[in-house]
Parts: structure tokens; C-alpha cells; sequence
């Protein structure tokens, strides 16, 4: 668990960021996502909130307030919709309204990096991977406020931060630690204005090192014993707890089901058609309970989709897209992989190209694709990076253009 999160933080810790000019179109060229590096078994969670009450062999819906999702725009590999990756475009020119350059440090002088833009110039930002709770800082009054410390989460020691959002005026977060000589996964809440921090869970081992919001819910993935249903082994499911109170629970029906890269999906395709002999399968969405159906190219593996379309890893090595449908198949000539966020508008992650590697956000919806580079720094890892915390559905990017200015560009203000 530590390694893979610890591979994951130091990617952020960039140095130094390179763009490029304004972006053409090419139809063999695409952006990949930077999420291939060493994944353990449960690094996907999926969002769910239950219904009591709720048949079995079905997945439990929140009716909550979620984006619609044009499901044609899936056409990622068609002819002038793939950015030219050899002209890519600065972030600003992606999303201008959601660049921030902040400081190097905090004012009290720490290191730091941002989870989510809140706004009204407030943060919410981690100062170290031992953080036993996020922060809240307000650059306009200089300020920085710690939501909860260890005393405060029960005791929980030698703690390991893992990922936060917000969600209304809440934060939610899940951390790492030790009590009473026993190593612990806990979710905690605490209002956004600060207060005392509510533990919503105290999970068991298995449990996904990240969570999905839907609604007024958190969930993810968890790992539990083989049932009279379903003997063998370990199963898993998603399990899910309102942030409004109620014991925590598993939703029926979501057994073998997973992260689907973009809330409030879910799917059964367990990351991916060249590990599992699965080659076709089912997206829910556990918000409006509409169903998808995805079908993996004989041609892509490492398959991953979103409810407009799905990445892989071609037999060639390159990045592979396609439809949901197994159409539009298109392998192009650059290794990595890519990822789906914003209702699956967005892609985001890296790419290995002649020039570097690039860290890369694609609209496709406009087209507009932007480049920074981020090299891997040396040394210990001092402060938490972005990229588990935006492992799943990346709130936000960051990066150092300069080794100290912290930028920050917010993918939920691209429109």
C-alpha cells in the first residue's frame, strides 16, 4: 500500500515544466494518462449510495444532481479530434479562468500541494504524506487552518495520508495509522469552517486506499470473505456510508464491480481485459441507475472506460482507444496510457514522447490540449503530491514551473 502510494506522490513533485505553442490536429496522435505505475489490487473505488430497502442482484441509487453525459462523444480516435502532440498548448490556454500560481510555501513556511480549489482564493492542501487530516489555506487572508490533528482522530498515530474532497461544506478524507497497536483505514468528516472531526468508518483490511463522492455519499471498494452465495475466496464490493449518518454498509448487487474512472460509474471490468480473461461488460451508474455496456477491441488490452469511452495499451505498446462498443479502435505511435474525468470530457495523465516525458489535459469537446513536463524529483519525499489524491477524478493539477511557484490548474472550471 505505502509503495505503490509512495510512487504515486513523488510523480507531482515537479521541478520544472515545459509547454509548447498553440495545438493543431492530427488523427494518429492522442494525450495518454500517467496512471500505469505500479497499482495494487485495490487502488479503485466506486461510488455508490444506498437505498434501504434495496432488491438484491441490484445496484442501490441516490437520486443526487450529476452532469449528463453525451455517450456520443465517445468518437475519441476520429479524424481531427486528437490533439497534435508535437504542438500542445500551455494549461492556461486549456482552462484560463482555472490557473492559479500560488506560493512556494505556506506562510508559516511548509511545503504543501493542493487537493481541490474551494474558492473565494481558499484551498484545501496537504502539507506532508504524514498529515493526519487535510488543511484549508486562504491566500487571502494568509491563513492556514488544520482540520483535525491525531489527537483529535482518536489517538491515530504514525499516520499515512491517502485522499481528500470536498463536498459541500464538508471534507471528507481517508488516512493511515496505527491505535492500540493496530494498523487502521479510516474515513473521517469534518465542516469545511472547521469543528470536530466525525469518524465515518473504521475499515477492514482490503479496503481501497481512495473513495468515490455521489451525492451525500462516499464509497469504495472493499475486499470481504467468500459467502455460502459465493464460495472460493475473497469477493468484493462496494461499500458505501451517508456523510448525513447511518451505519455503514455493502450495496447488494455490486460484487466484482469497481471503479469505472469517472463518478458515479462502476464497472465489472477489473481495470483490465489483459489480466482478466473478461472481455466484455457492464458500467452502472449508481446515481441514476442507467446501465452501459462495454465490449473490449480483440485488438486493446489493459482496458479501462469511462461512460463515453475507453484507453488501453495496444499489442503494438502504444496507447489504444476506442468506443464503449469496440469500435473506432486507433493504436498511436506513443507509450502510456490515458485516463477519463469530468463526466468523461476530460482526459488527463502523461506521455512518452521523443522530446519527454508530458503530463497532458485533452477537452474533447473543444478540441484545446495543453503540456507541462514533470520530472520525478530526487531526495525524500517531503510533501504530499497531487496524484493520489487525483488519482481518481482529479479535482486539480500541479505543478513547479520553477522549482517554488506551485501551479494549479482546475479542471472543474474547463467549460
Amino acid at each position: 500500500m505505502s509503495t505503490h502510494l509512495e510512487d504515486r506522490l513523488s510523480g507531482v513533485l515537479a521541478d520544472a515544466a515545459d509547454a509548447a505553442p498553440v495545438p493543431g490536429y492530427d488523427p494518429v496522435d492522442a494525450v495518454r494518462g500517467r496512471q500505469r505505475r505500479r497499482r495494487n489490487r485495490h487502488v479503485a473505488v466506486a461510488a455508490a449510495c444506498a437505498v434501504a430497502g434495496a432488491t438484491a442482484g441490484s445496484v442501490a441509487v441516490v437520486r443526487a444532481a450529476v452532469a449528463t453525459v453525451d455517450h456520443r462523444v465517445g468518437s475519441v480516435a476520429s479524424p481531427g479530434r486528437i490533439p497534435d502532440l508535437a504542438n500542445l498548448a500551455r494549461p492556461a490556454e486549456v482552462g484560463p479562468r482555472g490557473v492559479h500560481r500560488l506560493p512556494a510555501k505556506l506562510p508559516d513556511g511548509s511545503d504543501y500541494t493542493v487537493a481541490q480549489v474551494i474558492g473565494d482564493d481558499r484551498y484545501l492542501v496537504v502539507r506532508s504524506i504524514r498529515s493526519a487530516a487535510p488543511s484549508v489555506y486562504d491566500r487571502r487572508a494568509g491563513t492556514v487552518t488544520d482540520l483535525a490533528t491525531p489527537a483529535k482522530l482518536d489517538g491515530l498515530a504514525d499516520t499515512t495520508f491517502m485522499m481528500a474532497r470536498v463536498v459541500g461544506e464538508r471534507v471528507v478524507w481517508f488516512v493511515d495509522g496505527w491505535r492500540r497497536n493496530q494498523g487502521l483505514r479510516e474515513a473521517w468528516m469534518v465542516p469545511l469552517s472547521g469543528g470536530t472531526p466525525v469518524r465515518l468508518e473504521s475499515m477492514a483490511d482490503g479496503a481501497a486506499p481512495r473513495f468515490m463522492v455521489v451525492g451525500n455519499a462516499i464509497a469504495w471498494e472493499q475486499q470481504v470473505p467468500g459467502s455460502a452465495e459465493s464460495p472460493g475466496g475473497p469477493r468484493d464490493v462496494i461499500r458505501t456510508v451517508s456523510l448525513d449518518g447511518g451505519a455503514p454498509h455493502d450495496i447488494p448487487g455490486t460484487e466484482g464491480f469497481s471503479l469505472a474512472q469517472v463518478a458515479p460509474w462502476i464497472t465489472n471490468q477489473k481495470l483490465a481485459t489483459g489480466v482478466t480473461p473478461k472481455s466484455s461488460g457492464e458500467l452502472r451508474n449508481v446515481a441514476t441507475g442507467e446501465r452501459l455496456r462495454w465490449t473490449a477491441n480483440s485488438k486493446i488490452q489493459f482496458l479501462r472506460c469511462g461512460p463515453a469511452w475507453c484507453a488501453g495499451t495496444g499489442y503494438g505498446g502504444g496507447v489504444a482507444l476506442q468506443r464503449l462498443d469496440g469500435t473506432g479502435y486507433t493504436e498511436l505511435p506513443y507509450s502510456g496510457s490515458l485516463a477519463p474525468t469530468a463526466d468523461g470530457r476530460l482526459a488527463v495523465g502523461g506521455l512518452k514522447l521523443p522530446s519527454g516525458d508530458r503530463q497532458v489535459v485533452w477537452d474533447q469537446t473543444t478540441g484545446r490540449a495543453a503540456a507541462y513536463a514533470e520530472p520525478r524529483p530526487e531526495g525524500p519525499l517531503k510533501v504530499v503530491t497531487g496524484a493520489p489524491l487525483s488519482d481518481f477524478e482529479p479535482p486539480v493539477l500541479t505543478w513547479r514551473p520553477d522549482g517554488g511557484t506551485l501551479m494549479v490548474l482546475d479542471l472543474t472550471a474547463i467549460r
